[in-house]
């Protein structure tokens, strides 16, 4: 797709089976309902935010190696050498890809709701799928795209693309990297204990996957503060202070990067 590479993990269908599996408990109806939500509109909703990044990266004249597709979300396996702007430029575009697609579903909401009840109503409440399939179908696509968008832009946690526009922020405010790194650090292991002790408490299974990989990704940039190699790390290569004097300067290395749902 555009000349990039989409790959898919063979556990993406863990993030279909389950919903799926639940559904099953209230109806056949609600099994594809589940189908339709996580398998097709939750594929192209995550390839597009992935496309996002990418398209962003091309932009900034950065190098696109792929996109990988798996039960967490999306990775975009992008790099690019540039200041901590180009770098917001690219974690921010696929969080922004959400509008437009939500948009769409929405109008689609409104428009078939008018056509099937006779009434305009903007309510983005579930809907039973045993009575109204496709405007079911609509709200769980809006929801979706409002989730993701919510969950990437608002979770200043790494290594999400929240994460990422928190640092950014931090060193085009003048931060240096060390202490964003350890800012980072220490915001990312809050929310990660957090979203796994809200996913033990409604025994979400994805959710505690979820914030066990945000811990394993942070241990990570830990390890590169205890270091003192975190200059080398690929959100912090850049120098801040050149930043400051030129928020576009590109500077001299490419690291790759991933960003990702």
């Amino acid at each position: 797709m555009a000349g990039i590479p989409v790959r898919l993990h063979y556990l993406f269908f863990v993030t279909l089976l389950l919903p799926m599996f639940f559904q099953a408990w209230v109806s056949w109806i609600g099994v594809l309902w589940a189908f339709v939500i996580f398998g097709p509109v939750l594929f192209v909703t995550i390839l597009l935010h992935e496309l996002g990044h990418c398209l962003a990266t091309r932009q900034v004249g950065g190098d696109v190696h792929g996109i990988l597709l798996w039960p967490l979300g999306g990775l975009a396996f992008v790099g690019h050498a540039g200041s901590p702007a180009r770098d917001l430029y690219v974690a921010v575009c696929g969080p922004l890809t959400h509008i437009p697609q939500f948009a769409a579903w929405y109008l689609m909401l409104v428009l078939s709701r008018r056509g099937i009840t006779g009434a305009w109503s903007p309510s983005l409440a579930m809907l039973d799928a045993s009575q109204q399939f496709w405007l079911a179908v609509c709200v769980g696509a809006c929801q979706v795209n409002l989730a993701l968008m919510a969950f990437n832009l608002l979770l200043p946690a790494y290594p999400l693309d929240g994460g990422r526009i928190f640092a950014d922020l931090m060193l085009l405010c003048g931060v240096p990297a060390l202490l964003a790194a350890k800012v980072t650090v220490g915001v990312a292991i809050t929310i990660g204990i957090a979203i796994i002790a809200f996913g033990a408490i409604y025994f979400n299974v994805i959710t505690m996957i979820v914030g066990v990989w945000m811990l394993i990704s942070t241990f990570e940039l830990f390890q590169a503060i205890r270091t003192d190699t975190i200059k080398q790390h690929p959100m912090f290569y850049f120098e801040p202070a050149a930043a400051q004097n030129d928020p576009m300067v590109m500077l001299p290395a490419n690291h790759p990067r991933s960003a990702g749902v």
